[in-house]
């Protein structure tokens, strides 16, 4: 939405066009008789009357079609009298002696008058179709141009330049306030900074209550010093349109008034399309906000009260003093606390990771890390959840330095093997293999588990997605797409492989230093 900007004092006016010099067009039409006349004089031993007469319909046919109906006219009764004059027997007179001669004079007059008639209808039929054709590009030019808009600023500014032009005046677009109690200029061309007295607003809130032009030059508020047109889409009228005249026009030509209405509903369309696009993400951005809330409301009352049930268990037993627990049951219950308490933390981990990715505070800490101690910690971290399984570990200790931030690059290996233990059958081996190409190192964790379909692939990565066949497990959806953040945080890519096989193979890559070709292990 454009920020309200301050209304100003106006721009001078529009250069007036120049304009043609009176009579002109008339002396055009003399200058060709007088040619008409002079070829005729030059050629007259070698052409008989008829084909002197033809000569004269020229200045008619010029005239009509340069300067219009008046000038041709003028041409035909010059060029009658002409003819009579200098070529009709007796010459240089105006009788007539043969009535023959008489008559073709007069059916001379009439072709000339008749010619010159359609002559400038077609001239005035030709001016309105490149009239029509010119506002039917501006409207095309226009349409486009806030199609492909999606700032209500940007499509205002837009209008108010299309429609100053065609107006030859300043034009500004006004609208509501938000609390709907005062008006706030949303673009103006040429830019203006003196603020409307209250007789304008007052023009401005009855055309925008009305929906009807008013102010100057129309039968409303005539006295107001602009126009102001409605801009209504649907019959709701969203925006008015003040245009500033020059001084000496009282009000617009029809056309242009009927081009700028024109303008001014284009322009009411894009604002109510951009209102609509403005609700539709509001309503997505509470869509999400739901989903949020119900996942997170989903975790708290399983990831968080699950354990913490168990913890809470565990801790009552190991406190009741008349019990009677040997060592090894009172150990059982410490691993349960341990346990409870890993899975808490790695859970609240995901939450605040989360929270970092979406608000953009997520910071780097980077330093060189071997991949191989990444990968052992993050062993070491899961061992618990990963003892009904058999892990195999392929990561060559030729592997280079990698510059990434420990602990996050050790976040996505414990995610991934989180989610492969958990969507795999007990004894089903859990294999990570890293390898080392000429820009990237590429890192894969596989299970044995149960293939994502086709239709799902695309969206294991987003936040809060579950698979179908995952609906009663644990979780929310946030291990994989956490990944996806903390890999891209890295300049690096994480993707699900469609290799054939069954199971799943997650891979992920991260930037390498630029070294000479083949200095570091496989390819990729």
């Amino acid at each position: 939405m454009a920020s309200e900007t301050s209304i100003g004092q106006a721009a001078p006016a529009a250069p007036s066009l120049s304009r043609p010099v009176p009579g002109a067009p008339y002396m055009g039409a003399f200058l060709c008789v007088v040619l008409a006349t002079v070829t005729g004089e030059l050629a007259k031993s070698c052409l008989d009357i008829a084909t002197i007469t033809l000569l004269y319909l020229l200045p008619v046919l010029v005239s009509a079609a340069r300067w219009g109906r008046g000038p041709s006219l003028f041409a035909s009764f010059l060029g009658v009298l002409t003819l009579d004059f200098f070529f009709v027997p007796p010459v240089y007179t105006f009788m007539v002696r043969d009535p023959k001669d008489l008559a073709a004079l007069v059916v001379f007059l009439l072709v000339g008058l008749v010619t010159g008639s359609m002559a400038t209808r077609l001239r005035n039929e030709a001016a309105k179709s490149r009239q029509r054709e010119a506002r039917t590009l501006a409207l095309y030019g226009l349409s486009r141009q806030m199609a492909s808009e999606a700032d209500l600023g940007e499509i205002a500014r837009s209008f108010a330049k299309t429609a100053a032009d065609t107006a030859a005046g300043r034009v500004t677009i006004l609208m509501p306030d938000k609390e709907g109690r005062g008006l706030r200029q949303v673009a103006s061309y040429p830019p203006r900074v003196a603020a409307l007295d209250e007789k304008e607003e007052a023009v401005v809130q009855w055309v925008l209550g009305r929906g009807r032009p008013a102010g100057r030059g129309t039968d409303t508020l005539r006295d107001a010093s602009e126009l102001i047109f409605p801009a209504k889409a649907d019959r709701e009228t969203v925006a008015a349109i003040a245009i500033d005249l020059d001084a000496k026009t009282e009000t617009l030509p029809e056309e242009q008034e009927q081009l700028i209405e024109a303008f001014a509903n284009l322009a009411a369309v894009a604002i109510v399309r951009i209102k609509l696009a403005q609700q539709a993400e509001r309503v997505q951005w509470l869509a999400e906000s739901e989903k949020l809330h119900r996942a997170l409301l989903n975790s708290i009352s399983h990831d968080l009260r699950t354990p913490l049930a168990s913890i809470m268990g565990a801790v009552t037993g190991l406190l009741d003093k008349e019990g009677a627990y040997d060592c090894e049951t009172r150990d059982a219950f410490l691993e349960m606390i341990k346990a409870g308490a890993a899975r808490l933390n790695r859970f609240v981990g995901n939450l605040l990771d989360m929270t970092r990715l979406e608000s953009d505070t997520l910071r780097l800490k980077k330093e060189w890390c071997d991949v191989q101690e990444i990968v052992g910690v993050a062993l070491r971290e899961m061992e618990e959840v990963l003892r009904e399984h058999t892990v195999r570990v392929d990561v060559p200790a030729s592997l280079p330095l990698v510059e990434v931030d420990f602990a996050l690059v050790e976040h996505v290996f414990i995610n991934l093997l989180e989610n492969a233990a958990k969507y795999s059958p007990a004894g089903s081996e859990i294999a990570i293999e890293v390898r080392a190409g000429r820009d990237a190192l590429r890192a894969t964790v596989a299970d044995c588990g149960p293939s994502i379909p086709e239709y799902e692939r695309e969206h294991v990565f987003e936040k809060f997605y579950r698979l179908a066949y995952a609906r009663g497990m644990d979780g929310t959806g946030l291990g994989l797409s956490i990944c996806r953040g903390i890999v891209e945080a890295h300049g690096g890519a994480i993707w699900l492989d469609r290799s054939g096989g069954p199971g799943n193979r997650f891979v992920f890559s991260l930037p390498l230093p630029q070294v000479a070709e083949g200095a570091w292990g496989e390819e990729a």
